[in-house]
């Protein structure tokens, strides 16, 4: 309760003090990072936007923008041969680079805060890779039997994004720095290709069994519409 108290009294202190900012109306240039809170592209997919941002003069701005992220998780399971358990391993990466451009005008502006309008276009490169192997293990002491398992499944995910995104919101001026808050409703325009492989095998007391399969999901064009919020937060020199 007293950190939320705390933060709250700054942000009402910076308010504050932004009102006595003068706001110059030449050009300016700045430095910025952002964050999507909802996923577009797939399922926990928020990667962070670092920008460098020119503002032209009091309503209009264009910004270049980096998105990127780098996730690595790994989980893990111990198996128990005489309770049938299966052990588990699964890797998991996921790749986001790209590329876009952000315009937005303040259509109307109240002392320190505005009220803004845009565009933004955005080009990603997507990879996502799964590797999930499961072995099994059952034996039996008094008939002396014995039965080993191992199953992998790797998925390999790449796609080229085509993002385009109106939008609207609110920046907050405070001295030289700025908070943005906008709404987005975001234009997903997927291509690429998934390529899988399952391999089986099987260890028996006289031989092992092999058996591998692979193939290639191709993705011509899939398109999805999704409203998505994000924020940003940059300081102009």
């Amino acid at each position: 309760m007293k950190l939320k108290l705390t933060l709250l009294f700054i942000f009402l202190a910076s308010l504050v003090y932004a009102q006595d900012y003068y706001y110059n109306d030449q050009p300016m240039f700045g430095l910025g990072v952002g964050y999507n809170f909802i996923s577009i592209v797939d399922n926990d997919v928020r990667p962070i936007e670092l920008s460098f941002r020119y503002r032209i003069n009091n309503e209009h701005m264009l910004q270049l923008y980096l998105p990127f992220m780098q996730q690595d998780d790994l989980y893990k399971s111990k198996g128990h041969p005489d309770m049938e358990l299966i052990a588990t391993l699964l890797d998991t990466e996921k790749r986001v680079y790209g590329i876009g451009l952000d315009y937005d005008y303040a259509l109307q502006s109240y002392m320190s805060l505005d009220f803004v309008v845009g565009l933004r276009v955005e080009y990603q490169l997507y990879n996502y890779r799964t590797n999930l192997t499961n072995n099994y293990t059952k034996s039996d002491t008094e008939l002396n039997e014995s039965f080993d398992a191992t199953d992998r499944t790797y998925r390999n995910k790449k796609t080229r994004n085509l993002i385009t995104s109106p939008n609207v919101g609110f920046r907050l001026r405070l001295n030289r720095f700025f908070i943005d808050a906008k709404f987005l409703t975001s234009m997903l325009s997927i291509r690429g290709d998934v390529d899988n492989r399952i391999e089986s095998r099987k260890y028996l007391q006289s031989n092992i069994v092999s058996t591998t399969e692979e193939w290639t999901d191709h993705i011509s064009n899939k398109f999805k519409l999704k409203p998505t919020v994000m924020m940003s937060i940059s300081y102009f020199f």
